[in-house]
This record gives structure tokens, C-alpha cells and sequence, in this order.
């Protein structure tokens, strides 16, 4: 069976040495990120929307443009780690194509392990740090499109835990579902929400909004899905105590 991992990057970077993993170039930029990297802008694409839907552009070119068995998205600093994996990216261990492919023998999708905000709400969380205009529009469209959908949306939002990132390594088939769920919600509200309005960081309203949405469709497939949790490695480092000091501010103060 065939495997890729399609590493999502902006900018030229240092990238795994393994074939299985290929650089995806997302945006406009002519200056190529690597000798053989892949572009979001080729064929059936939406690059155009990077600064608005983020990896979601790379996602779409993965939906529409490839066709290998079994599929992934990382990040240029996120990688699914491991502790005894061979291949370094930076100092830092990530998970092979070879333990991914063998985690699949139990599991149908491999997602980030959640993260848990314990003070606050996935809902409580979102409107604090973006639009609550956006996050009620979000839910209506679910309940426009996906009704069947609606129970999952509130327990996922009702709860603190969250997978980020919008990872996954699974079955090109599994994750084109997905996409076929996920993108006519995003488009129907890309023409509803005054986005363009937006400073830099509320402008990727679609990527935080689909990394929620990721948690919700896994929710509502729970009962046919395994799924498994991995830890996710930053190999710049993650400041927590600053993440954590954002957190306290938005939620007590209100400061976005």
C-alpha cells in the first residue's frame, strides 16, 4: 500500500529525510520551500484561501489531487512523536511511516492527542480568543447542513477537551469523507463571514473553525471509528506557561 505524509509549510525549512514524508507548499510564494516539494497551487485547488483556511488548503489539494492508500498531514514543526522512532527532524524524534502504518493495523485514524483547556469550554474558548459572530454562524450552518450532526457539535463544544491541528494519518478514503463533510460547511460560511475585515490572526477563522469541526465529525463517527490519540511534538519547543498566561487573559480579561 502506498503511504505519504504531506508536511504542510509556508517557507523553506528543514523537512524529514524519509520519502514517505513530502513538503507541501501552501500558498502563492514562487520561491520553492524544497528541490522536491509538492504545491497546493497545482490542479483542482483553493490556494488562494491560505491566509483564511491555512493547512485547509493543503487538505483540499490532498482530497482532490492524490491518490495513495493511506494518507497524512503534519506540520513543518508538528510531526506525531515518538520515543524510539529513528528518524529526527531537529533533535526531536517523530513517528515513521513505518510505526504510523503499523499503528493503522488497530486503528482507523491517527489524530493528535487532545488537549485539555480544564478552566474553560471549547465554546467558553473559542469566543474569548475569536468572533463570537463566527462561532454562531458555525453552529447554525451545522444545523443547516448536518442537523444529524447538531448533538455532537454542543457535547464537543460543551467539553474542554479538543485534538488540534487538524493531523490525521488514515485511509485516503476515511479522510475524503471527511472533506466532503467538512468543505461545504467552510465555503457556505466563507460567504457569510466579513473575514477580509479581519486583522492576520482572525483571518484564519476557516482553520480554527475546521479544528473544531474535526473533533465533532469523530464524535458523530465514534461508533464505526477507532480512533487513536498520538502525542504531537513541536521540534522549535512550545512555550507552555505563555500559552497558558493567553488562556488566563482571554477567559478572565477578555483580551484577544
Amino acid at each position: 500500500m502506498t503511504f505519504i505524509t504531506y508536511v504542510v509549510s509556508h517557507k523553506e525549512f528543514e523537512f524529514p529525510e524519509d520519502n514517505s514524508f513530502i513538503a507541501l507548499q501552501v500558498g502563492r510564494s514562487e520561491n520553492k520551500i524544497s528541490i522536491n516539494c509538492k504545491r497546493d497551487s497545482t490542479g483542482d485547488n483553493i490556494s488562494h484561501l491560505n491566509p483564511s483556511f491555512c493547512e485547509l488548503t493543503a487538505a483540499y489539494w490532498i482530497w482532490k489531487n492524490v491518490h495513495e492508500d493511506i494518507v497524512g498531514l503534519a506540520h513543518y514543526r508538528r510531526y506525531f512523536a515518538s520515543s524510539t522512532s529513528k528518524l529526527v527532524v531537529k533533535g526531536k524524534r517523530i513517528a515513521s511511516s513505518a510505526e504510523l502504518s503499523a499503528m493503522l493495523n488497530d486503528a482507523d485514524i491517527l489524530v493528535a492527542k487532545p488537549r485539555n483547556y480544564f478552566i474553560t469550554t471549547i465554546k467558553s474558548h473559542y469566543v474569548h480568543a475569536h468572533h463570537e459572530s463566527d462561532y454562531t454562524q458555525l453552529r447554525d450552518e451545522i444545523a443547516a447542513q448536518h442537523p444529524d450532526y447538531l448533538a455532537d457539535f454542543d457535547h464537543v463544544m460543551d467539553g474542554t477537551k479538543i485534538s488540534l491541528y487538524n493531523m490525521f494519518v488514515c485511509k485516503k478514503s476515511l479522510i475524503d469523507e471527511y472533506f466532503s463533510w467538512l468543505f461545504p460547511v467552510l465555503f457556505a460560511l466563507e460567504q457569510k463571514i466579513d473575514y477580509q475585515s479581519y486583522d492576520a490572526y482572525q483571518k484564519r477563522v476557516f482553520g480554527f473553525m475546521a479544528e473544531r469541526l474535526f473533533n465533532v465529525w469523530l464524535h458523530h463517527q465514534r461508533a464505526r471509528l477507532n480512533v487513536k490519540y498520538l502525542p504531537v511534538v513541536n521540534i522549535d519547543g512550545e512555550n507552555l506557561l505563555v500559552k497558558g498566561i493567553g488562556l488566563l487573559k482571554r477567559h478572565f480579561w477578555g483580551k484577544k
